[in-house]
């Protein structure tokens, strides 16, 4: 049985359609009909229901595809663990949210690469949901989340605990509703803790899933949100935050699915990463979201301009 028909057994799966495979693939509809039948020859079993429209798995083909899937993924991490340059044991995978990434994954990479230097980093960006699922799915040995949904067999290390005050572009007192206000989605304890503060029923207008973002559509537009107070810090003058209002802890967690992660040498690598990087250095904290830096670098240069 080649790895080459069991990774086509898992596009058709995800594509639904035998043709978008084959272009994923980068091979002819024959080719992908062809591995196909290989397969189900080899197993004794027919993996798809076909139609004229779509495909679907067979009752054989739902219970061998997370079988399938561990293989192909399994295979890929060999192959790149094999081809890593002399002096190198091997590779740490790690995911995370955009907003995690440009505000502290720089640094705590930093901080993971003085400890071990021989390990190579496999760095994900992807949304939280997308994250989980190759957490999951064990594409990734670790994850940093923002207040995770934990399942069974999962285990989480805090790093850190955020402050999210509530801050604005201009001076001002506490309202009962600010029409700039930009909800920011911190998770669901943060969801809950809001809602009990503010049993408002007006809706924001301006809705982020992503922190980095909305404090670059903030100092861009005007308005106010809920931020850690770090950013806030590394941003006066421009950030104000408001007298009298709620103040909410959220905290930031390095999250790996025990079971999923053999013994050796892989777990000593999440272990030694969450190792390194819960106690950062103060100065890795006063930092922001890249892309607000940005916003803040273009601010300042028109304010330059104008003096």
């Amino acid at each position: 049985m080649q790895i080459e028909a069991l990774e086509t057994f898992v596009k058709i799966a995800e594509a639904g359609n035998f043709f978008r495979a084959s272009e994923v693939l980068c091979v002819t509809p024959s080719t992908v009909s062809a591995r196909i039948q290989m397969l189900e020859d080899s197993l004794g079993q027919r993996l798809f229901r076909r139609s004229r429209t779509s495909v679907t798995l067979t009752q054989a083909g739902s219970v061998f595809l997370p079988y399938a899937q561990s293989v192909v993924r399994n295979w890929h991490k060999a192959r790149r663990e094999i081809a890593l340059p002399n002096g190198f044991n091997g590779i740490l995978s790690i995911a995370a949210s955009p907003v995690i990434w440009g505000d502290l994954m720089s640094s705590y990479l930093a901080s993971f690469q003085r400890h071990e230097p021989t390990v190579a980093i496999n760095a994900i960006v992807a949304d939280p949901a997308t994250t989980a699922a190759k957490l999951n799915a064990g594409e990734v040995d670790v994850a940093i989340f923002h207040e995770p949904a934990l399942k069974a067999g999962w285990s989480a290390t805090k790093l850190l605990t955020d402050e999210l005050v509530l801050a604005a572009t201009i001076r001002r007192e506490l309202v009962r509703w600010d029409p700039k206000y930009v909800y920011i989605d911190w998770g669901r304890k943060f969801s809950d803790e809001v809602f009990r503060a503010y049993p408002v029923d007006d809706t924001p207008i301006v809705t982020f899933s992503d922190g980095g973002a909305a404090l670059e559509y903030i100092l861009r537009v005007g308005g106010s949100a809920y931020l850690p107070r770090r950013w806030i810090n590394a941003l006066p003058g421009r950030l104000h935050p408001v007298p009298r209002a709620p103040v909410f802890d959220v905290g930031i967690y390095a999250v790996f699915d025990a079971a999923l992660l053999e013994a050796g040498d892989r777990r000593t690598f999440v272990d030694n990463f969450i190792s390194a990087i819960s106690r950062p250095a103060d100065d890795e904290l006063e930092t922001i979201p890249s892309s607000a830096a940005r916003a803040r670098a273009s601010f300042d240069q028109k304010a330059g301009t104008l003096t």
